[in-house]
């Protein structure tokens, strides 16, 4: 029988802004698999020990982090910690030339790309956002994970998504409760299918897996591209086939009001190989004006 609370480890940092690296995680509002606040964030999942947690909380200087890891897949995340949270990500070579990009990394120096290394939990919620509004595709992500989600022992009011076994066996009229259409459930099924045979690819290199996950029925390039930045942590994809991020990008780094796929790619090409370093600049600027 595993562990109640697997483990409790503590990680120097450098002055990274955990709640900003993290925050990514937590954009659909509600989500029950995660609970994000200005000191710490715990994350439900499902991981190939069975479903688990982490609980990460920093100091405010943020000098170190502690990293908990709860139920059965509490040691195989805290093994990941270091990625999730940021600290494996190397960002000492971006030195951005452009006055503008260069003034945004001054501001948010502090932000590092996070590795999940969670494979079905990130591609069944970037799935459930296809073509969809991001908050009708939040609440469907919240009945989802409500009506067929795992709870993890010890980690009050959030649930890991459900098996990818368990979503494998239902039929895609059995997701339309939660309010995801065919098209989208049938992807969840195909996924949840080969999700255990596809967690391997998550440990070797990106170009690898580009393959056999767009050979999958209901997984594209805006999916894909999704995985790259979340489950890889991987700091040069550049999020294709979304209908906005061209346009805040161009908005934010050279004040175009509209922008496509490929004009984006222009405005980035300077920036390899820290292209999603320099869109997650954009997002973290734009996040920040909307504040009061």
């Amino acid at each position: 029988m595993a562990d109640l609370v697997a483990s409790r480890v503590s990680v120097p940092s450098t002055g990274i802004d955990f709640r900003l690296t993290l925050a990514p995680l937590a954009m659909l509002v509600g989500d029950p698999t995660i609970r994000l606040s200005e000191t710490s964030m715990t994350r439900a999942t499902v991981t190939p020990d069975g479903p688990g947690a982490i609980t990460v909380e920093w100091s405010s200087d943020r000098e170190e982090v502690s990293l908990t890891g709860h139920d059965a897949g509490g040691t195989w995340l805290l093994n990941r910690g270091p990625a999730l949270v940021g600290v494996s990500d190397d960002a000492s070579s971006f030195t951005p030339a452009d006055p503008v990009v260069a003034a945004l990394w001054a501001r948010f120096r502090g932000d590092r790309v996070a590795r999940t290394e969670t494979l079905w939990h990130d591609i069944a919620w970037t799935i459930v956002q296809q073509r969809v509004h991001r908050r009708d595709a939040a609440a469907q992500w919240r009945r989802f994970i409500q009506g067929m989600g795992t709870p993890v022992t010890q980690v009050e009011g959030l649930m890991a998504p459900p098996d990818p076994q368990r979503v494998a066996r239902i039929h895609h009229t059995e997701l339309r409760r939660y309010g995801i259409d065919a098209q989208r459930a049938q992807a969840l099924i195909n996924v949840a299918i080969v999700a255990n045979r596809l967690q391997r690819f998550v440990d070797g290199p990106l170009a690898d897996a580009r393959r056999p996950f767009m050979s999958i029925d209901g997984v594209g390039q805006w999916t894909f591209s999704c995985l790259s930045a979340f489950t890889w942590g991987d700091p040069d994809t550049v999020i294709m086939g979304d209908s906005g991020i061209p346009s805040l990008l161009a908005s934010t780094l050279v004040r175009e009001k509209r922008a496509t796929d490929e004009r984006m790619l222009e405005i980035l090409e300077p920036y390899r190989p820290n292209r999603y370093r320099v869109l997650k600049l954009a997002f973290a600027a734009r996040t920040r004006r909307s504040v009061p």
